[in-house]
């Protein structure tokens, strides 16, 4: 028998393979195989978004959009993009200002909008604008002429409440710009909340005692701070103090135009 004749004898026989000197278990080898290390995928869960991110997110928002207002008309189209604040959401009008826009004598800074103004679309609407309007005239002044009203927070806030620290942040960009695009000669501080805001001064009866100055990059403004119509109405005190207060700034204003003319 030839080696053609033999490995057709092994086929027929269901010989297919050779055997060697040391045995091998195929039922080891197909069964028991060492099963291959699977690597783990570790799933890493994004890091939650911090509120205070958020907020701060906001506030730059808000800086920026300010800071490229050419224009008191741009700050306003600015405010009216920007959605980085809640009372904007539940306030029927943005009231952002009213009065003469090109260097007025003094810019009165108040709290925020109030009820009526909300309904009437229209800052001093309402008693306490009335009572502001006659607290100007009384020195002088009048937003029809020489003066600016502008609030702090330019949306009427639910049920008059006060502002949150991150609701004040990040109106404050908006009001700082329109600061230095008014360039007032001097700025009227009604109530603690703007005093605050603008000067980092905790209440009306402290920064009263203060010769207070107000920084742009043009200089520094000459401040005044005094209790708003809303505290003038609860008791004589106020109204003393507040009437001092405007006394004060009326002769503040006569003598700097003396000395202009002189």
């Amino acid at each position: 028998m030839n080696q053609v004749d033999i490995l057709k004898w092994f086929f027929v026989s269901g010989i297919d393979e050779s055997v060697s000197e040391t045995p091998i278990n195929h039922f080891q080898s197909r069964f028991n195989q060492t099963p291959q290390r699977v690597s783990s995928i570790t799933t890493v869960a994004p890091a939650p978004v911090s509120s205070a991110c958020v907020e701060d997110s906001f506030v730059a928002q808000a800086q920026q959009s300010a800071s490229l207002a050419m224009n008191l008309s741009q700050l306003r189209q600015a405010l009216d993009n920007f959605d980085g604040c809640s009372l904007k959401k539940t306030a029927a009008h943005t009231l952002d200002g009213i009065g003469i826009d090109e260097q007025p004598d003094v810019l009165c800074v108040i709290d925020s909008p109030k009820t009526a103004d909300e309904k009437f679309g229209k800052l001093g609407s309402g008693d306490s604008g009335i009572l502001l309007s006659k607290m100007l005239k009384a020195i002088q002044l009048d937003w029809l002429h020489n003066t600016y009203v502008a609030p702090l927070i330019p949306w009427r806030l639910p049920g008059d409440r006060k502002p949150t620290e991150t609701e004040v942040a990040v109106c404050l960009p908006f009001l700082k710009r329109r600061i230095a695009l008014l360039k007032p000669r001097f700025i009227l501080i009604f109530g603690s909340l703007a005093t605050k805001a603008l000067l980092d001064i905790d209440s009306v009866p402290k920064a009263r005692q203060q010769l207070l100055h107000y920084s742009t990059e043009q200089g520094n403004i000459p401040v005044i701070v005094t209790f708003g119509p809303d505290m003038v109405v609860k008791g004589q005190s106020y109204r003393t103090n507040a009437w001092a207060d405007l006394q004060k700034l009326q002769q503040m204003i006569l003598e700097q135009k003396e000395n202009k003319n002189a």
